[in-house]
């Protein structure tokens, strides 16, 4: 992310039980440094202002309770970041607003809270995640990652609309959720355009 005055906020994710150690991850953020086309993009005289952080990033929609008694969790507490991003600020105040017309809907009943609300957040939130987590099993393997560029840089329409749907602008799960087809979902000016 750019913060302004030269300087960015620069992250990297290491999948839990993956080829990285997790605990490699000080000497892959150097590593990281060094390349060259980081090198390109950022500067030859880049330098880090303050050691590497780590924190793990919940993504597990679905999978951790979405409530506990008359609680609901929402963001983080609820693991609804995006698999191949780390984003999870959409994410945060997509399920806020779900668990407020929750307990909007149900004020009187909490159990009826807790289940319309996890009814919804794997109904809106399961299925992106699901195709998150193909993609990306797919785009760990150089083949994989070829022919996901072979595909996007095939016209003008799949730069712009891979680039959407890569960054959430379009739903990921589009294809296994027939209710959000409609006319005009994937048009627009995207992301990428030509100047």
């Amino acid at each position: 992310f750019p913060l302004g005055d030269g300087r960015a906020n620069i992250g990297f994710g290491i999948e839990r039980g993956g080829k990285q150690a997790v605990g490699d991850m000080k000497e892959l953020w150097l590593d990281l440094l060094e390349r060259p086309h980081v090198r390109e993009l950022l500067g030859p005289d880049i330098e880090p202002e303050q050691p590497h952080r780590a924190w793990p990033i919940p993504c597990r929609v679905g999978r951790v309770s979405l409530s506990h008694g008359p609680v609901l969790f929402v963001g983080d507490a609820a693991a609804v970041c995006d698999v191949m991003t780390g984003e999870g600020i959409g994410q945060a105040l997509q399920t806020g607003i779900m668990a407020a017309e929750a307990i909007n809907a149900h004020w009187h009943d909490p159990e009826a809270a807790s289940a319309s609300y996890e009814q919804e957040v794997i109904g809106e939130l399961g299925p992106d995640d699901r195709m998150s987590s193909l993609l990306t099993r797919a785009l760990r393997h150089r083949k994989g990652a070829s022919i996901a560029l072979w595909i996007t840089n095939r016209s003008d329409w799949t730069r712009r609309n891979f680039i959407r749907w890569l960054f959430e602008d379009s739903p990921r799960g589009l294809l296994y959720t027939p209710s959000r087809w409609r006319r005009g979902v994937l048009s627009g000016r995207g992301g990428y355009f030509d100047v």
